[in-house]
C-alpha cells in the first residue's frame, strides 16, 4: 500500500502516521523471539522505501509483555541507507499510553532501535479494557525526515487480528459431600461443524482433591488460557485455579490438569444445599491471523495525542441487570419458592408478571397468597433455579441438552410461553442422535407438534446413524406406537418417478 503525500501547506516538509490495530490480543500464542507483522507501507516521499511494525508478544510463565518497533524491508528500489526520524506510541481510547521517539539510519532488513513496551496480563482481568479497549492494541509510528515534525502527516490505518474463541460457563456439581473418586461431569466446546476442540474433565482424586483437566482434541490450538472461580451462595466469585499454555505445550490429547484450591466449604458459604457451583472463563487461539487496511484520510499528528472527543461511556446497569441483582441478592423478597432440597427467595409482583399460574396463585384465595411460599415438588432445586433466573433476566444462562427438557417442563408447567419457545429453539439448534429420541418423547407428551415435526425431521435426516443406536432401540422398546409413526413418516413421503429423476 503506498502513502499519498500531503498536499497541505506544511512548508514541504513530508510527515507518515501509519496506525496499526492488533485485534484480539488475548488469543496471541507467540513466545520470545517470535513476532507477527503488519501489512507492509511504502513511503514514496521517503525514496519508496517499504516499512512494516513488528510485534512480539511474549507469553510464557515468567512475562506476558509484548512489544513493538518499526522494520524497514528488503525494498531494491529504496537507497541502500537512509536516516529517518520516528517516534513509536502505544495508544487507547483516550489517547497516549507511553511514546519513545529517536533517529536511525536505517539499512534494508533493519528494525529499528526504538521499542515501545506493554503488558498482556490478565486475560480474564475485568480491569484488562482500561489498557486494551475490545482487546485491541493500537499502535501508531509517526516519521518524518526533517529537524522539526510537520503538522500535517499522511495517516495509513491498519489492522490486523488474531482468531480464536473466548467463553464462559457455570460448573453445577449436586451432592457434592456424597462425591466418591473418579470423574465427575465434563464440558466440550465445539466449533460451527460440531468438532470438539477442547474437553474439560470435573475429576474427583483421592476423595478430597478436585481436579480439572483439560485436554485439546485438534491439532490446529496454538494456545489457550482457563480460569476456574468458586461462586457463593451470594453470587460472588473468587478464583481457585487458572491454567495457561502456549504453542509447543499444546498438543493434541495432552492433558492439562489445575488443583480446585480448596475453601471452607463446611460454613456453608459455598457449599449451600450440597451444591457447589464453579464459574469457568477459557479463551483458546486457533493460530489463525489476517491483516488488512481500512480506508484511510490525512489528519494532523498531533490529532492522536488528545483525548478522543467521541468517548465511549462506561456502561451503566439496565433494568436486566438491576432485577438479576434483586434476585441473587434477596432484596425485598416476599415468597420463597420450596423444592425438597432447596429454598429460593423471590418477589410476587415479578412472578405474577411473568407467570399466569403465579398470578393466580398470589390472586386468589390458594394457599400460596398468604403462606409466604410456594412447595415446588416435582422439580428439582437446579430446574427452579433457571427458571427464576430466566423469570429475572430473559437469559437462559449456560444451558445445556441435558437440563433444557426440564427447564421446558416447568415453562409449561407454570406458563412461562416465551422460556418454553427459547428451549424448544435451543433442543431442535442442539440436537444429535443420541438425544433426538428424549427430545421425539418430550414433544410429544406436551403435544408440541413444531418441536415433534423438528425431531422427527431430524432423524430422517441422520437415520443411519439414529436408527442404529441404543436411544432408539429403547424408543422402540418403551413407545412403540411412537417410533411407528416416525416410520411411517419416513416411508410415506411421495417418491420421485424414474422418469422424473431422467428430467
Amino acid at each position: 500500500m503506498q502513502l499519498r503525500r500531503s498536499t497541505r501547506n506544511d512548508g514541504g516538509r513530508k510527515a507518515y502516521t501509519f496506525q496499526w490495530k492488533v485485534e484480539n490480543i488475548s488469543y496471541s500464542w507467540m513466545e520470545r523471539r517470535e513476532y507477527i507483522e503488519s501489512p507492509t507501507f511504502i513511503a514514496n516521499a521517503l525514496e519508496g522505501t517499504k516499512w512494516s511494525l513488528r510485534l512480539f508478544p511474549k507469553r510464557n510463565i515468567f512475562t506476558n509483555s509484548f512489544n513493538a518497533c518499526l522494520y524497514r524491508e528488503n525494498d531494491w528500489c529504496g537507497p541502500e541507507v537512509i536516516q529517518v526520524k520516528y517516534d513509536l506510541a502505544l495508544l487507547d481510547e483516550d489517547g497516549l499510553i507511553s511514546e519513545t521517539e529517536g533517529v536511525d539510519e536505517f539499512r534494508r532488513n533493519y528494525i529499528g532501535s526504538q521499542t515501545i513496551y506493554g503488558k498482556l496480563r490478565d486475560l480474564f482481568s475485568t480491569e484488562r479494557n482500561t489498557f486494551f479497549p475490545e482487546d485491541t492494541i493500537t499502535i501508531r509510528c509517526n516519521m518524518w525526515t526533517e529537524e522539526v515534525k510537520p503538522a500535517v502527516s499522511e495517516r495509513l490505518p491498519a489492522r490486523t487480528a488474531f482468531q480464536g474463541q473466548r467463553g464462559s460457563f457455570v460448573w453445577r456439581i449436586d451432592k457434592f459431600s456424597t462425591l466418591s473418586s473418579g470423574l465427575i461431569s465434563n464440558f466440550v466446546v465445539i466449533n460451527e461443524l460440531e468438532d470438539v476442540l477442547i474437553n474439560f474433565d470435573l475429576v474427583l482424586r483421592n476423595a478430597t482433591d478436585l481436579y480439572i483437566d483439560i485436554r485439546s482434541r485438534v491439532k490446529c490450538i496454538k494456545f489457550y488460557a482457563f480460569k476456574a472461580s468458586i461462586i457463593d451462595w451470594k453470587g460472588k466469585k473468587a478464583e481457585c485455579g487458572s491454567t495457561e499454555c502456549c504453542d509447543g505445550d499444546v498438543e493434541e490429547g495432552i492433558v492439562s490438569s489445575i488443583r480446585i484450591k480448596q475453601f471452607p466449604l463446611e460454613s456453608g458459604l459455598y457449599l449451600r444445599n450440597d451444591v457447589l457451583s464453579l464459574d469457568c472463563e477459557y479463551i483458546f487461539s486457533t493460530g489463525t491471523v489476517f491483516s488488512e487496511y481500512p480506508s484511510c484520510g490525512t489528519i494532523s499528528s498531533s490529532v492522536s495525542r488528545e483525548s478522543v472527543k467521541n468517548k465511549k461511556r462506561q456502561p451503566i446497569p439496565d433494568l436486566q441487570d438491576d432485577l438479576k441483582s434483586m434476585y441473587s441478592d434477596a432484596i425485598f423478597c416476599d415468597v420463597e419458592l420450596r423444592t425438597s432440597t432447596e429454598k429460593f427467595p423471590a418477589h410476587k409482583a415479578i412472578l405474577s408478571a411473568r407467570s399466569s399460574v403465579f398470578r393466580r396463585m398470589f390472586s386468589s384465595d390458594m394457599k400460596e397468597k398468604n403462606s409466604g411460599h410456594v412447595d415446588i415438588t416435582d422439580l428439582d432445586a437446579e430446574t427452579v433455579h433457571r427458571m427464576l433466573t430466566y423469570v429475572y433476566t430473559d437469559s437462559l444462562g449456560d444451558l445445556q441438552m441435558k437440563s433444557a427438557p426440564k427447564l421446558y417442563t416447568a415453562a409449561e408447567k407454570y406458563d412461562i410461553p416465551s422460556l418454553k419457545r427459547k428451549c424448544s429453539d435451543f433442543m431442535q439448534d442442539n440436537m444429535r442422535p443420541n438425544t433426538v429420541c428424549d427430545v421425539l418423547v418430550l414433544a410429544d407428551m406436551h403435544q408440541d407438534h413444531y418441536l415433534k415435526s423438528a425431531a422427527q425431521d431430524y432423524i430422517q435426516d441422520h437415520d443411519e446413524v439414529v436408527l442404529r443406536s441404543q436411544e432408539w432401540k429403547h424408543l422402540m422398546d418403551t413407545n412403540l406406537q411412537l417410533a411407528a409413526n416416525v416410520m411411517y413418516r419416513k416411508f410415506s413421503k411421495p417418491m420421485k418417478r424414474v422418469s422424473d429423476c431422467l428430467k
